[in-house]
C-alpha cells in the first residue's frame, strides 16, 4: 500500500510527522488483517476547506475532525495499483481537540488518521457501542 500524507503544513511543525501518520495507517491495516494494496491519502485541510469538504459531500454545514472516502469499486488496471481510499482531517479540529483533550497535536492527528483508516475499512461510529470500539482501536493504533 503507497501512503501519501499532504497538507501537513497546516499543522503545527510538532505534529508534522508524515512517517508516522503513515506508520498508524499501516498499524491499523496490520490489526485488521487488510491485504489490499493501492494508494491511501491523508489529506490535511484548515477549517475552511474541511467545512466546504463536509458540505459538499455530506450535506452539512458545520465543522469536522475526519471525512474519509472509500474506493471500493474496481476501477480498472491502474499504474501503482488502484485507490484505496482518501482521509481528509481538519488541522483545525485537531489542534481544538488536542488541547481539550489535554494532549499533543501529533497525538490528536495520529488518532484522527487512525479514525479515518478506520472508516475506510467499514467501521462506524454512529452508536455509543460503535464509537466505543472505534475509540479503542484508533487508541492502541495510535500508541495512546
Amino acid at each position: 500500500m503507497t501512503i501519501r500524507v499532504f497538507g501537513a503544513a497546516t499543522l503545527p511543525a510538532s505534529a508534522r510527522k508524515p512517517r508516522a501518520i503513515a506508520g498508524v495507517c499501516r498499524r491499523v491495516l496490520k490489526s485488521e488483517k487488510c491485504q489490499a494494496n493501492g494508494e491511501l491519502n491523508i489529506v490535511f485541510l484548515d477549517r475552511r476547506k474541511m467545512r466546504v469538504l463536509n458540505r459538499h459531500f455530506l450535506g452539512h454545514d458545520r465543522d469536522t475532525d475526519v471525512i474519509a472516502f472509500n474506493y471500493a469499486e474496481d476501477p480498472g488496471p491502474m499504474p501503482g495499483g488502484r485507490p484505496f481510499g482518501d482521509i481528509f482531517i481538519s488541522a483545525f479540529k485537531a489542534r481544538g481537540q488536542a488541547e481539550e483533550m489535554d494532549h499533543t497535536v501529533l497525538s490528536e492527528v495520529l488518532l484522527l488518521t487512525a479514525h479515518g483508516t478506520l472508516h475506510l475499512l467499514g467501521y462506524d461510529d454512529s452508536t455509543p457501542r460503535q464509537r466505543a470500539v472505534m475509540f479503542r482501536k484508533q487508541a492502541r493504533a495510535a500508541g495512546l
